[in-house]
């Protein structure tokens, strides 16, 4: 006989459900373990016309510009730069790319230290596409600063076509229009919101002061939010593993408004990088005046004072991705799956639309068993275990007595 169980609960309560599938799982973590094997480095001429090296992985080893700091539960993943040549040629760093790419998420950047509020440098932690030539397929710059910067600015770049508003966010609009080439602003600007905090911990020296923090960028098919919690304000549920944003309150950065985001972000990589003068560096020199007291150029400061730059490091505890269902529907698109999984949601959808009666129960049954032997032939699987699992459990804790 057919009692009471967890799939009556499902079909009684759609919008539980749909609750329940919101939460995130854990895709992929990135910690000290595995860090410098899930990155490719980036080893040809500065895009962004600075005056930098960038190092393959042997070379970065080699001059010791990356390393492992600690160990266990302790360790980081240290990125830094040359801090005791002067070179003609620029000065060395790293910049790195994921060797995976992602459609949606939660990213949350765990950082320890960061190599901003330094004259010359223009470090930034961010979402590039690999879908085509700049900016197609979309820039969020999370994490970047120039010079003796103290608050953190968080950027889009696109093609025409978006813009966004001024409310839902604590941060400041500096620019609204995400295209590159938008009449008004300054070119390659995009949208762009400085962070609110007036105490400096958002960026460069005054975070590192308080042993960093935590980044979180939400990405969805609505929009691009961004938050900022210092170490000592981390949520329990981010630490826990778990977490939820609902329950962070207002973001720093919210994009969204004219903006169709689906249409102009996808397959995006994570990047660190430290570069030097530049695009932006270089042409914001004298726009600081404790800059423009070191040397006359940018250049001629960085190449000739490599002892300025030892406290350039990024020390990363980890990034790890965090996705929904539908998220990684979409990220598994280029294994041909994409639209049959489509076709499985909405037949789930239809299916839990109807009266929660015995036969409709056995039919979502069926079908869970169907879509799982579907998905164990191509190693998927372990993924729809663990996102029923997880609504299951999310189900069982909010509707006790039902099992």
């Amino acid at each position: 006989m057919y009692k009471t169980t967890i799939f009556t609960t499902l079909l009684a309560s759609p919008t539980l459900l749909q609750t329940a599938l919101a939460a995130y799982s854990l895709a992929d973590s990135y910690t000290a373990s595995n860090w410098f094997d899930s990155f490719r480095f980036f080893d040809q001429k500065d895009p962004t016309n600075g005056f930098v090296q960038y190092k393959n992985l042997g070379s970065a080893a080699k001059s010791g510009l990356i390393a492992i700091d600690g160990s266990g539960d302790r360790a980081a993943v240290y990125m830094g730069v040359d801090h005791t040549t002067k070179d003609p040629a620029g000065r060395a760093s790293v910049r790195i790319s994921s060797k995976k790419s992602y459609n949606y998420g939660l990213f949350i950047f765990d950082i320890e230290h960061n190599p901003g509020s330094i004259c010359g440098t223009w470090p930034a932690a961010w979402l590039l596409s690999d879908s085509g030539q700049w900016p197609v397929g979309g820039e969020i710059d999370i994490f970047e600063g120039a010079n003796d910067d103290k608050n953190n600015k968080m950027t889009l770049h696109t093609t025409p076509g978006c813009s966004i508003q001024s409310t839902g966010f604590s941060g400041n609009v500096e620019t609204a229009n995400c295209d590159v080439n938008a009449e008004g602003q300054g070119k390659n600007m995009g949208c762009g919101i400085q962070h609110p905090m007036r105490d400096g911990q958002s960026f460069g020296r005054g975070m590192n002061q308080v042993g960093g923090g935590v980044y979180a960028t939400m990405w969805t098919s609505q929009d691009i939010r961004i938050y900022h919690f210092p170490r000592a304000l981390i949520p329990a549920d981010i630490s826990a593993g778990k977490p939820d944003p609902s329950k962070w309150g207002m973001p720093v950065a919210k994009f969204a408004g004219g903006c169709e985001i689906d249409e102009h972000f996808k397959n995006l990589n994570i990047i660190f990088n430290t570069a030097f003068c530049g695009d932006w560096a270089g042409q914001a020199w004298n726009s600081s005046s404790t800059c423009m007291k070191k040397a006359p150029t940018c250049q001629q400061y960085v190449q000739n004072n490599p002892e300025g730059f030892r406290e350039a490091y990024w020390m990363i505890r980890s990034v790890k991705v965090y996705q929904q269902p539908e998220a990684k529907m979409m990220t598994l698109k280029g294994r041909g799956l994409g639209k049959w999984l489509q076709k499985q949601w909405d037949k789930f959808n239809h299916m839990i639309g109807g009266n929660p009666d015995e036969g409709t129960a056995n039919e979502v049954h069926a079908w869970k068993r169907a879509v799982e032997e579907r998905l164990e032939k191509r190693g998927l699987g372990d993924w729809f275990k663990n996102a029923w699992n997880n609504t299951v459990a999310w189900l069982n804790k909010h509707s006790p007595g039902r099992g």
